[in-house]
């Protein structure tokens, strides 16, 4: 509800807030958008909470304001504690949350600006643009494994199959053309002792050969077989 303005009483004496600041920007803020947050008095018209906000309202002029009123029945302490509760637990906007209400209130600005037909035709083609849907691409579906291919036997294995096993035991034995594999080499014979030189005949000794003894003379005897004569020698 709004009351007079100059009915409510502030006791300066027991509110902790003595110094309420610069009050510019928030009389821009409740001249922009007006009160927000009511005043919060008691039963007998007394402030609890909201001296900066109701100051800021006598700058500009204001006759009347906004207030809520909650029964304290005179409890100075209950009284403290909410304007404690209404300043210290608040909580301030941060740098970013700031940067973001700026560009949004840019946004708003700039929607709000009258354009001319270039502009808007232009603003129509960037928004068809945007608005076109993308066109979803289905995702490949995964390589199966390839199965297992069960493998022949080859045309040799199948022919071993029909003989009999003393054929596939020959057949299974080395051929003369493939390459037998090399065998290591043999080690060479250590050197044996070197034969001892014969003895020199001392000097004055004779030394005697035995002649060879003459060849002894072949006989030959015909022999005749069946009218063939053949030769025989002895």
């Amino acid at each position: 509800m709004k009351i007079d303005i100059e009915r409510i009483k502030v006791d300066e004496t027991s509110r902790i807030r003595k110094d309420i600041g610069d009050l510019a920007s928030l009389a821009q803020s409740i001249q922009q958008v007006g009160l927000i947050n009511p005043i919060l008095i008691d039963e007998n018209d007394t402030l609890v909470a909201g001296f900066r906000r109701l100051s800021a309202c006598k700058n500009l002029g204001y006759k009347e304001v906004e207030v809520r009123v909650v029964e304290m029945g005179g409890d100075e302490l209950k009284m403290l504690d909410a304007e404690v509760a209404e300043n210290f637990y608040r909580k301030e906007f941060t740098p970013e949350e700031i940067l973001s209400t700026e560009r949004r209130r840019q946004e708003i600005e700039e929607a709000r600006r009258p354009k001319g037909v270039f502009e808007r035709f232009w603003n129509w083609i960037k928004a068809l643009f945007r608005s076109d849907p993308k066109p979803e691409v289905e995702a490949a579906p995964a390589n199966p494994a390839p199965a297992a291919v069960p493998q022949e036997p080859a045309a040799g294995a199948e022919a071993k199959e029909d003989l009999p096993p003393e054929e596939i035991k020959e057949s299974e034995e080395p051929s003369a053309s493939e390459p037998e594999p090399a065998s290591e080499p043999e080690p060479e014979p250590e050197p044996g002792p070197e034969p001892e030189p014969e003895p020199e005949p001392e000097p004055g000794t004779e030394t005697t050969q035995t002649p060879p003894s003459p060849p002894q003379p072949k006989t030959a005897e015909i022999i005749e077989k069946d009218g063939v004569r053949h030769i025989k020698w002895r």
